[in-house]
């Protein structure tokens, strides 16, 4: 009893052992919750954690990686690999759907941010394919930055617009509005080239969020692509209005071509000292390619102003080179190319895996199929066998002659009613199978005899009880003393010696106990016989007693 009280105890702290270092630090959790609405906080708590005090693998890989996403949220990128590796390796061979995911997604970004946008798009592709459908948040970000990533390479395609698109439909889903206004944002940059009118009300939608979230830095924003838009479509006077618009919130322009914009609006309203005042205010030292589009269009409308054809042919030419090189970027990279070739492999991998699964299912239907057959013979050999079986009692039970039983029935009058009428009813109906009443080929009478002999009740005490005192008051006691001399033998046991006491054959006391055949009752004697401990047959030991009780009472007579 103390043994097992310790083995108890002992399991009982393996388990909380096991419970503790599996639990999650509750100051990640604290971080991950705060990290989309409080970025900064979440940094805070997570440099304040010192990592070794973390427990556990998977606190240690929590950390990596929530650490690494709180430096893209604050910071815009993170230094190293080294903790998104970490959590990759973890998660990859653990449970957690979402963790990995984002893992995926951040070594993803870490590529992106270091101007390898093929390598990005492998782990962005695989993080939208481990995601769950409902993981609303990581696809979103999966999404828009893909969109980023194509933009800010100038992809073609509208490979961009398309990304942006789920992304704005996952946030509206999530009801961020912040990044739903950014995604309509990025949408309508990329459409002010193609659609005007889809393009405005993307930023219209957009200008509508920043200002209800009262967000400056994107009212300031959205102004100033809204003056793109126009001077795309040649609209000057509305583009002069939305860049002083922006400068009125900010004040100061923190971008090169804001300036360079002023100046191409400048120089296409004729004001050609306002236009040339603007670009030098500019760090050409910092110009984009994007930037020096702008201001070489500039220098080419205020040289067209001045009639000096030479310049303008210059500029012109700069703008044609720059486009160009743009124009490559979009092929540079086969950005699309690079997408599809993922998403053929994945397709290509699910269709080996379905032809895969096709193939097991055609195994385990061909083997079930064999079982079912082979069910099916053993049912059919085993029906077959009954039968037989059956047929050899009923034949066994035709071979022998009534006059087994007369006197039986003879002795039966003047004992107890209830046992008496029960016997001789089980008589009758031997002699019926004895006569030919049995026939095989008819399912209904044989069903009818049958059912009509067996079983003898075994909860039918009152039969039994009177068997046992008519064997007694015919053999001199006979079952007193097998009951007694053997108290190893149940109640079973002794109803099976009572049948045999009263002569009835191996075939009768089978269909009289519902036997499947007349082995059964060989096999039931050898088990009373082992029970009782005794050398030879049964049959020939129960005969000896009643025979010798028998005669002891004729002596004393």
């Amino acid at each position: 009893m103390k043994k097992l009280l310790y083995i108890s105890l002992l399991a009982v702290l393996l388990s909380a052992a096991i419970s503790c270092s599996r639990s999650v630090d509750k100051r990640l959790v604290l971080a991950d919750t705060l990290m989309w609405t409080n970025p900064d906080s979440s940094l805070a708590i997570l440099t304040a954690i010192n990592r070794d005090s973390l427990q556990g693998d998977e606190n240690q890989a929590y950390y990596a990686l929530l650490l690494t996403q709180a430096q893209f949220r604050c910071y815009g990128n993170c230094t190293s690999d080294t903790l998104i590796n970490s959590a990759l390796d973890y998660y990859s061979d653990n449970l957690n759907r979402e963790h990995y995911t984002r893992s995926l997604l951040y070594k993803g970004a870490y590529y992106e941010e270091r101007t390898n946008p093929i390598e990005a798009i492998k782990w962005y592709k695989q993080a939208e394919n481990n995601a769950d459908s409902t993981d609303y948040r990581n696809l979103a970000q999966i999404n828009f930055r893909l969109g980023m990533l194509y933009y800010n390479n100038y992809a073609s395609n509208n490979l961009d617009l398309n990304k942006f698109q789920m992304a704005s439909r996952y946030y509206e889903i999530l009801g961020d509005r912040k990044m739903l206004m950014t995604s309509l944002h990025y949408c309508g940059n990329v459409l002010r080239i193609t659609d005007i009118n889809a393009a405005r009300k993307c930023y219209d939608k957009a200008l509508s969020t920043a200002r209800e979230l009262k967000d400056t830095s994107n009212i300031y924003n959205i102004n100033v692509n809204y003056a793109l838009m126009y001077i795309e479509d040649s609209l000057y006077s509305q583009a002069k209005k939305c860049i002083l618009d922006a400068f009125r919130l900010n004040n100061s322009f923190e971008e090169n071509y804001n300036y360079y914009m002023l100046s191409l609006i400048y120089a296409n309203q004729k004001d050609l000292d306002s236009a040339k005042y603007f670009i030098s205010l500019s760090d050409k030292s910092q110009n984009t390619a994007y930037d020096s589009l702008l201001m070489y269009k500039a220098l080419r409308d205020v040289a067209l102003c001045e009639d000096n054809l030479s310049q303008y042919r210059e500029f012109n030419n700069q703008c044609n080179r720059i486009s160009n090189s743009l124009e490559y970027n979009k092929t540079r990279y086969k950005l699309l190319d690079s997408e599809q070739e993922f998403d053929a492999d994945r397709i290509a991998a699910k269709g080996k895996k379905v032809n895969s699964l096709n193939k097991t299912i055609i195994i385990l239907v061909a083997l079930f199929l064999v079982f079912a057959l082979v069910t099916a013979a053993l049912f059919i050999v085993i029906s077959r066998k009954n039968r037989k079986d059956k047929q050899q009692m009923i034949d066994e039970l035709k071979e022998e002659s009534f006059g087994n039983y007369e006197e039986l029935r003879r002795n039966l009058a003047d004992f107890d009613n209830h046992f008496s009428k029960t016997m001789t009813e089980k008589l009758i109906s031997l002699e019926e199978i004895m006569t030919g009443a049995y026939n095989p080929n008819q399912d209904s009478k044989s069903s009818e005899v049958v059912h009509k002999i067996s079983p003898i009740a075994d909860d039918d005490t009152k039969f039994w009880e009177g068997l046992y005192s008519y064997i007694n008051i015919k053999h001199n006691g006979a079952m007193d003393k097998i009951a007694n001399d053997f108290p190893q033998l149940s109640a079973s046991d002794l109803n099976f010696i009572k049948l045999m006491c009263c002569g009835f054959s191996d075939a009768a006391i089978a269909v009289c106990r519902n036997y499947r055949n007349v082995a059964s009752v060989r096999g039931r004697r050898r088990k009373i016989r082992d029970k009782m401990g005794i050398k030879g047959n049964l049959t020939d030991y129960i005969i000896n007693i009643t025979q010798g009780l028998d005669s002891n009472n004729s002596l004393q007579h």
